[in-house]
């Protein structure tokens, strides 16, 4: 039996949320903080991306965010469009992780994972394409998490202010 792939199926929230979950738990645990809400919104739009799976591919979690960046500099081309097609579907994750109690947002705009975040298991049943979506994330809240704060990781995408 063949199993179809949905690719409506990464923009589900539940899906989102459970991304948004291995950035925030990677972020978090390189950093020793947790990360702003607005981060988000540059993390899961980057995962969800299968066109930058190369990149990852030939990367590691000790590669950084600033190297990453310097050796794919087309990551940065059409980000904006890239954020900006995607603010729904990340607005809609943290909705859904805020609804289900897995997130929770401080009032300084940082965001934590709670005791109903789903836990890493399950992403060694999904099939190849929604895994490396997750894989993507976690990597990128490493990265993210070793480059500082917010506008720090916005700086070195060239987003400003």
């Amino acid at each position: 039996m063949n199993l179809a792939y949905d690719l409506f199926a990464e923009t589900n929230p539940a899906f989102g949320t459970f991304c948004l979950v291995g950035f925030f738990r990677n972020y978090e645990t390189v950093s020793g903080n947790y990360p702003d809400l607005s981060v988000a919104y540059i993390a899961l739009p980057l995962a969800l991306s299968d066109d930058l799976k190369t990149s990852f591919a030939e990367t590691a979690a000790t590669t950084g965010l600033l190297s990453w960046l310097n050796r794919y500099p087309d990551v940065r081309l059409d980000l904006y469009t890239r954020l900006d097609t995607s603010k729904d579907t990340v607005s809609a994750a943290i909705r859904f992780g805020l609804g289900v109690r897995a997130l929770s947002l401080s009032a300084d705009g940082s965001i934590r994972i709670e005791a109903n975040a789903p836990s890493k298991s399950p992403v060694a049943k999904l099939p190849d394409a929604p895994k490396r979506a997750i894989k993507r994330a976690e990597r990128l809240g490493t990265w993210m998490g070793k480059t500082g704060s917010a506008g720090a990781i916005f700086s070195a995408f060239g987003v400003t202010p």
